[in-house]
């Protein structure tokens, strides 16, 4: 790991410039980010395809879209921590290597699988209410991150080690105002950002394509293909926002200059 050589600069930034790095970052890492989303992706959007299957047709579109727009958002917003895993993996290595290692992210996401797998059950268990959108986003957004990069076990066992649990109590102690209103925020941005993909690919294929899309094509196939990459993109800001909490709860960039020196001093004693 090289501290004093970061790809992303490591300092205090507000949301909005988050946002705009989060901008710089995809059009930087687009291809890698672009294979990550869609290992990721691809296997519970076609689940949900499947599952979802039915739900609307031509002759009913406007009474059966409500339902299954709201049915689709909960079981994205419950398949997100497996499903953008790769790309925090990802996201964790550019930050301070040279090269990345798939292998790597194959490793680290399977020996991270069983802590996801709970957080994915909780918010499952949760979606059925109003508090189970919120929480993970407005309160504890940074849980997929913790469980991801820093790996801090699910029980703390003899030796009282430091879980995951009281990690992210931690870390998200006193910031929860902060963290509601950048949810807020992010979930405006999503739905407009979400809305306007929707209705640029939309033009794109029938004025540039010729190929009309109809209205079912419309809700069951382009909307959650849409929701799905403002998700990808919004794990990338959820990344950057986590360096910046990290920064300022607890000068994670004086933390990381200490460890560069130390490095350099290890280097030139052998």
């Amino acid at each position: 790991m090289n501290f004093d050589s970061t790809h992303i600069v490591i300092r205090e930034r507000g949301f909005a410039e988050v946002m705009d790095l989060a901008l710089k970052v995809v059009r930087a890492h687009l291809g890698p980010l672009v294979l990550c989303g869609l290992a990721g992706v691809a296997p519970w959007a076609a689940a949900n395809g499947l599952l979802l299957n039915g739900m609307v047709s031509d002759l009913d579109i406007w009474d059966e879209t409500p339902g299954f727009l709201t049915l689709m958002t909960l079981v994205i917003a419950v398949q997100t921590p497996l499903a953008t895993a790769p790309i925090t993996l990802y996201m964790g290595q550019v930050t301070f290597q040279q090269q990345t290692d798939p292998r790597r992210i194959v490793s680290d996401y399977w020996r991270s699988l069983p802590q996801l797998l709970m957080h994915t059950v909780f918010r499952a268990a949760m979606a059925v209410t109003i508090i189970g959108l919120v929480l993970p986003y407005g309160f504890w957004p940074f849980t997929q991150e913790l469980i991801l990069l820093e790996r801090n076990p699910m029980f703390a066992g003899r030796a009282k080690r430091m879980t995951t649990r009281r990690r992210s109590r931690n870390l998200h102690r006193s910031a929860s105002g902060d963290l509601f209103g950048h949810w807020l925020a992010a979930l405006s941005a999503g739905s407009l950002l979400v809305m306007a993909l929707v209705g640029g690919v939309h033009t794109a294929a029938s004025q540039l394509g010729g190929y009309q899309v109809t209205h079912t094509q419309l809700i069951t196939v382009l909307t959650p293909a849409c929701t799905w990459a403002v998700v990808c993109f919004f794990t990338v800001v959820r990344f950057l926002a986590y360096l910046d909490l990290r920064i300022r709860r607890e000068g994670w960039e004086v933390e990381l200059t200490m460890r560069s020196e130390a490095a350099k001093l290890a280097r030139g004693m052998a």
